[in-house]
């Protein structure tokens, strides 16, 4: 039987994930010869020798028995003419090899295998430890400082592998081909470490010998109401039981300007919420998934006590769940038993998780009463992603653990080497554009302050980097069009540093972009986008939020909105939603109308300043004349700003404490209404060749419908959600009849709104257009990195 040699190149997530162990036991059995090797980021190498009939049958079995988190993009097979004969099969060490993508997995959650082995005490290096990893599960992203994807590039380094000559040391796991460790990078045992160590909030080691009395102290302190702040694999968590009402509102004191934001759970099984929360087929397999997201997750209507505190989620209809990931989180429950518990984000408003453990303890001395810290290095932060699913379709809100560093391929040919994108301020990730795809960083958060900023940079360029992209290799920046965002000029600087173009990507267009990408719409198409959120800055320099733009990947055309709104204060009007009620009234009514309606709501009681606010209110609006936008008066149109203010009048929030509060609180609310016991229709009128929706009207009629008292709160939110889709939709309709387009989709961080996105759903598809959805891309300003990079590729010539 002759023998043939052939060059096997593969790409895709194939680093990480116990590829090359697999390719390599897979040639063995087949008697296959040559060598395995990882080339940087472009992939996975082998030359393999010998029968023809074996090498087809060892591609055959290659996607049919691949690792299940590996992903195989491409696989490339050249038959080489060489006469020099293979003796042995091996892996060899890795190479520096340059490619158009990324071949390293997000952080995997701990399999069944190492839970097993975890939690038996005959096998005693591992039996409770919490670092316990193999070839399919562990950390990834958050400990790899550069590829080649192998130990000694990454935090692991400082943990060399035991090396006695016992068959269950962790150098002979890592030799054996027939182990499941075999090759793995991130795994460690007790002997090797690292190592969790309990400390006081006065930086105090408390001196066990056994990772079982430190379970048994933070368990016991834990479940007499004490609060914990447990390092994990990306950053830190705050720790602490979710039942009791005394604690969350302990936690949430101590957390100050956290007032009411939703904290997040950790269960350890489904069967803890069945009873109290509705979970579907979909939301069961993203929750169990490698990526362990926190899901948001629906109350049902039950009579039963609930399970857990009304301050864990205060007026929200959805709490976000996840299950456990890592080692300490299944130890804790073990230790703790079957409750649940608050795992949320350790770390100082608006300021990132610290992941030194300095850091750690000067950012939560305050908040924790205890600390449950390893000596492992975390080099890249990463929060725990979280998401809510619409029908079957995810909505991702905050991507990052489980999903980063993967990429979103554009549906077209690129051919530049590289760019950046810097993305708005609020909710912000960065991105990295690699030929045709695109690499969000994880979720950075808001730009307000300089760690903040500090993290953005870092993560850019650590994606950047592990891409193994040159400085000079960067062909554009792209950033938001808003002159005064910290991240437009981070853009400016980086621009002007490598002499290259700078794109200044309007903010709902980037939504509409990244919408569009992720659809597979061609190059050449064209859709209706509804892009509807809190804040962008427009193009007339007036605040954007209400639109309905017709839009190609070249540009767009702005023919519908919600009408205008003067916002008195500016900013303030969304902090104070009595203040943008007051200022919508005043613009519909008049002084004197509007004062008697102000007196009717008592309206004052609900500014900071009280009677005297409302009095300058009216002062500042009588002196503009009606003549907008000037100081302390911009106008918007903005949805978000009309959800406020209907929160508002259905006594849902009278004060945003967190981003989004007054809209989420209305969602609950509506969530227990009806809404076809309210009679509510949305007019819209033309103005200039565009479509205005009216909202002053709109916010007169609930006033209206206030006045009978037969009709409930709940109800009306209910219809209002449902009615501003379809106001949405039909008008979106319109236009794409007036233009020619048969797409039609929905964009902006309103789209999580459940009722509102599938309102716009029911009418489109009813009419027999395809509706566009978000399922990869974030809909909220986490999404516009990515579309500031599509925009900003096709300004430089899309090449």
């Amino acid at each position: 039987m002759s023998e043939k040699t052939v060059e096997i190149n593969i790409s895709g997530i194939v680093q990480g994930v116990g590829f090359r162990p697999f390719l390599f036991n897979l040639a063995r059995k087949l008697g296959l010869k040559g060598y395995v090797l990882n080339r940087g980021n472009a992939g996975v190498r082998l030359i393999l020798q010998g029968s023809s009939q074996k090498i087809e049958k060892f591609l055959k079995n290659l996607e049919s028995k691949r690792p299940k988190i590996s992903f195989i993009e491409n696989v490339e097979v050249i038959e080489l003419d060489t006469d020099k004969t293979y003796e042995t099969l091996e892996i060899r060490k890795s190479e520096q090899g340059r490619g158009k993508s990324l071949t390293l997995p997000p952080d995997i959650a701990m399999c069944e295998n190492c839970l097993e082995e975890m939690r038996n005490p005959e096998i005693r290096k591992y039996f409770q430890y919490p670092f316990i990893a193999c070839a399919q599960c562990g950390p990834r992203y958050t400990t790899v400082t550069e590829l080649p994807y192998d130990r000694e590039r990454s935090t692991m380094k400082e943990f060399p592998f035991c090396k006695s000559a016992e068959p269950e040391s962790c150098l002979a796991e890592y030799s054996n081909f027939d182990n499941r460790r075999f090759h793995a990078q991130t795994f460690a045992c007790s002997v090797c470490g690292p190592n969790y160590s309990l400390y006081e909030k006065n930086r105090e080691k408390r001196d066990w010998d056994s990772i079982e009395k430190i379970l048994t102290e933070a368990a016991s302190r834990i479940k007499e109401g004490e609060i914990a702040a447990v390092k994990g694999i990306g950053g830190v968590h705050l720790v602490c039981l979710a039942e009791d009402d005394e604690i969350i509102l302990k936690l949430r004191k101590r957390k100050g300007k956290r007032k009411y934001k939703p904290f997040a759970l950790m269960v350890p099984n489904f069967e803890l919420i069945e009873e109290d929360f509705r979970i579907s087929k979909t939301e069961r397999e993203l929750l169990t998934s490698f990526r362990r997201p926190i899901v948001l997750l629906e109350r049902k209507n039950s009579n039963s006590p609930p399970l857990i505190s009304k301050w864990v989620a205060p007026g929200l209809n959805n709490v976000g769940f996840m299950l456990p990931y890592t080692g300490i989180h299944y130890l804790l429950f073990d230790f703790i038993g079957k409750r649940p518990l608050v795992y949320t984000s350790g770390n100082k408003s608006s300021i990132p998780m610290g992941i030194e453990n300095d850091k750690i303890f000067d950012q939560l001395s305050h908040l924790a009463d205890f600390f449950l810290l390893h000596n492992r290095t975390i080099h890249q932060r990463a929060d725990d992603s979280v998401l809510r699913v619409h029908g079957k379709k995810i909505k991702l809100i905050r991507r990052s653990r489980g999903y980063v560093p993967e990429y979103l391929p554009l549906p077209f040919e690129v051919k530049t080497l590289g760019a950046l994108a810097t993305g708005p301020e609020l909710a912000t990730t960065g991105a990295v554009l690699r030929r045709n795809r695109i690499f969000p960083t994880q979720h950075i958060g808001n730009i307000t302050h300089l760690e903040t900023y500090e993290f953005l940079r870092d993560a850019l360029f650590h994606m950047k980097n592990l891409l193994q992209i040159k400085d000079s290799e960067i062909r554009f920046m792209a950033c938001d069009a808003h002159p005064a965002f910290i991240t437009t000029k981070y853009a400016e600087e980086l621009a002007e540093k490598w002499e290259i173009p700078l794109y200044r990507i309007q903010h709902h267009f980037a939504h509409a972009l990244g919408l569009m990408a992720e659809n597979r719409i061609p190059k050449d198409g064209k859709i209706v986008c509804i892009s509807t959120d809190g804040v962008g800055f427009g193009d007339d320099g007036n605040v954007w939020g209400g639109e309905i733009l017709v839009a190609t990947y070249s540009g767009y055309k702005r023919l519908g909105q919600l009408q205008y709104q003067p916002m008195i204060g500016g900013d303030r009007c969304a902090k104070y939603p009595a203040r943008m009620v007051a200022s919508i009234l005043l613009n519909a009514l008049g002084v004197d109308e509007a004062k008697k309606i102000f007196d009717i709501l008592d309206l004052s009681k609900d500014l900071e300043y009280k009677q005297e606010e409302l009095h300058t209110m009216i002062s500042q609006f009588t002196t503009a004349q009606g003549k907008f936008p000037r100081e302390n008066i911009p106008l918007s149109s903005s949805t978000g700003r009309i959800l406020d203010s209907v929160s508002y009048l259905l006594d849902a929030c009278n004060l945003k404490t967190y981003r989004g509060e007054p809209a989420m609180r209305l969602e609950g609310l509506a969530s227990r209404g009806n809404a076809e016991a309210i009679d509510l229709e949305i007019q819209v009128k033309q103005e200039k060749g565009q479509y205005i929706i009216d909202t002053s009207k709109l916010i007169v009629d609930i006033i209206d419908l206030l006045k009978d008292t037969q009709n409930s709160k709940q109800d009306i939110a209910a219809k209002f959600q449902i009615e501003m889709g379809r106001v949405f939709a039909n008008t979106a309709l319109k236009l794409a009849k007036e233009n020619d387009v048969d797409l039609i989709g929905v964009s902006g961080g309103v789209a999580y709104n459940k009722a509102f996105s599938q309102a716009i759903k029911t009418v489109v598809e009813k009419e027999g257009l395809k509706f566009l959805e978000h399922h990869l891309v974030a809909p909220g300003d986490a999404g516009i990195s990515t579309g500031q990079l599509i925009g900003g590729l096709i300004q430089y010539g899309g090449q």
